[in-house]
């Protein structure tokens, strides 16, 4: 083993080698091992107490008579600033929001991953309140452009349906346990399909169809429902049928090709909705101190001006039919200029949300233990060392796995996996996973350093991350957990790039009040819009290190 000197010196050697680079720590404790234990509170922004925050039993049952203006409770004098009304839900939405089980689950699927456990402030928010969301704006949307579209009967009610239900295979924690299971362990890899959500959508949905329409109709239900489109009656269960395929369609981007604009683009219904939803989480992070207000995130909108940005897009959204040449063409979403500045504001507001602010680096280091805590209980199962884990849920087990079948899927949440890391933390005989376990439920998060020159993000040499991820591995002491193990463990490097808005992918469509056709980036050059340059010149760049607290880097 070299000594305590030759590994200072080698740290000194690469940053001398990399003049001009330093590494600013942006969270996490010092050495003292006192971890503090945020108080984590529901609110009411999902109309209801996400069920694995609720002490004791959960009467479901007035849940179950919850209907849209209930369930959006929180957004209703937003939503009615927008113009939106939520009227009355047909047959078919209420059946699938309020009593199948599968479309049910995303009430304990987090929307935000773990950002209410890094801010006191932040409130739950999953994924079935973010549907039901989509839901509302795509019918309040849908019927304002219909007078192009021409949509009637079965086919406008699938339209609408395809936003309720567009999110319906997220895994616990959304997106998070998709980037721990990548491969290779590096996470650069594709996510297998057993955790991605676009794949389990399409299963889910196939299993939610057959739930709906393979069983016995319910006799409380109307057994007739006037069909506009063929001007006769069809019977209820025949006509939803025709509905839920319809909208299948629509998902798989087979059929329809507005309603796949407004369903995936870079200004649709769903990125909509996570704006005015995100905007809203992410003014509780605003109320900490130690956000850097820099010079991208001084643009941020007030939450006021995020409600009037959505009303002023949706209220220029548009259907042409002429390309910029004049020439007809099919039928395509255009935004009028008057909307075009909100859009700008929407693009940028969206990339401070979700870059500075939603993955700030205090959650960045509460969803990194998580991710180890997966990998760690995964490799268990996989290598077949079920008397290391301790007390398992056979379901967890079977996920780890990666063998879970669509009706072992549904009963995937939250919650399941909080409740088996206080198991693993208690009764877990393998060193690296009790560790890390004991180390969430005390709410002791890794620390993070960004890696700067002059102030400015720089990505580290490969020298460097070795020296660091080296001084992990040495200085970390841990009982019965060797060396390569610690580095593989408690030592992450990440690097993230992303731009507001993308020139090179379909861009947004501008139609001039003297009857032009302009991609955003022309409008923006041609009308010298200096908000839009700061669009178009806008890059977040950060490369992160994330290791424990009692390891210091710098």
């Amino acid at each position: 083993m070299k000594p305590k000197t030759t590994k200072k010196h080698a740290l000194n050697v690469s940053i001398k080698n990399n003049l001009g680079i330093s590494l600013i720590k942006r969270n996490g404790q010092n050495n003292n091992n006192n971890f503090k234990n945020p108080i984590t509170k529901p609110t009411n922004v999902e109309g209801h107490y996400p069920r694995f925050m609720l002490p004791g039993a959960v009467n479901l049952l007035e849940e179950d008579r919850r209907e849209m203006s209930i369930i959006l409770e929180s957004f209703l004098p937003q939503l009615e600033r927008i113009g939106v009304q939520i009227d009355e839900i047909n047959n078919l939405i209420r059946e699938i929001i309020t009593s199948t089980e599968i479309f049910r689950r995303l009430k304990g699927i987090s929307q935000i991953e773990l950002l209410p456990f890094a801010f006191k402030q932040v409130p739950w928010f999953t994924r079935y309140t973010h549907s039901c969301l989509t839901y509302v704006l795509s019918d309040h949307v849908i019927d304002k452009l219909n007078n192009k579209l021409n949509l009637e009967g079965a086919e406008l009610e699938a339209a609408k349906l395809s936003f309720l239900i567009h999110d319906l295979g997220h895994g616990p924690f959304s997106h998070l346990t998709e980037r721990a299971f990548k491969k290779p362990k590096t996470r650069e890899g594709k996510v297998p399909k057993e955790y991605d959500h676009e794949y389990w959508t399409k299963v889910l949905l196939t299993e939610l169809q057959e739930s709906l329409f393979d069983t016995n109709v319910n006799p409380y239900l109307p057994q007739k429902t006037v069909d506009l489109s063929q001007g006769k009656l069809k019977k209820s269960k025949e006509y939803n049928l025709d509905i839920f395929s319809k909208a299948l369609a629509m998902i798989s981007k087979n059929h329809h090709f507005i309603v796949s604009q407004l369903l995936s683009s870079q200004i649709d219904i769903d990125r909509l909705s996570n704006y005015i939803g995100d905007r809203l989480i992410v003014s509780g992070v605003l109320e900490e101190e130690n956000i850097d207000k820099n010079s991208i995130v001084k643009h941020l909108s007030s939450y006021n001006d995020t409600v009037e940005n959505i009303k002023r897009i949706i209220n220029g959204f548009v259907i042409l039919d002429k390309d910029s040449h004049g020439k007809s063409c099919g039928q395509y979403v255009a935004l009028h200029e008057d909307a075009a500045i909100p859009a700008i504001h929407f693009f940028l507001d969206r990339h401070i949300i979700r870059y500075y602010l939603l993955k700030h680096y205090r959650r960045e280091a509460a969803n990194n233990i998580l991710e180890k805590i997966l990998l760690r209980a995964q490799y268990l199962v996989r290598n077949n060392h079920p008397e290391d884990l301790g007390k398992t849920d056979l379901l967890v087990k079977t996920w780890l796995g990666g063998k879970h079948s669509e009706l072992e899927y549904i009963e995937l949440d939250d919650q399941l996996v909080f409740h088996q890391i206080r198991k693993w933390a208690k009764y877990s005989k393998d060193p690296i996973l009790h560790d890390l376990t004991l180390r969430f439920t005390a709410n002791g998060f890794f620390s993070t350093y960004t890696c700067e020159k002059e102030g400015k993000p720089v990505c580290p040499s490969k020298e460097l991350i070795a020296t660091l991820k080296e001084k992990v591995s040495n200085n970390l002491k841990l009982n019965n957990i060797p060396k390569e193990l610690i580095g593989e463990y408690y030592f992450t490097y990440d690097e993230t790039t992303s731009e507001p808005y993308h020139i090179d992918q379909e861009e947004v469509i501008i139609y001039t009040s003297d009857k032009k056709i302009k991609n955003l980036s022309k409008f923006i050059q041609d009308e010298n819009i200096e908000l839009g340059r700061t669009l178009l010149n806008t890059r977040f760049e950060r490369y992160l290190f994330v290791v424990p607290p009692e390891i210091e880097l710098t």
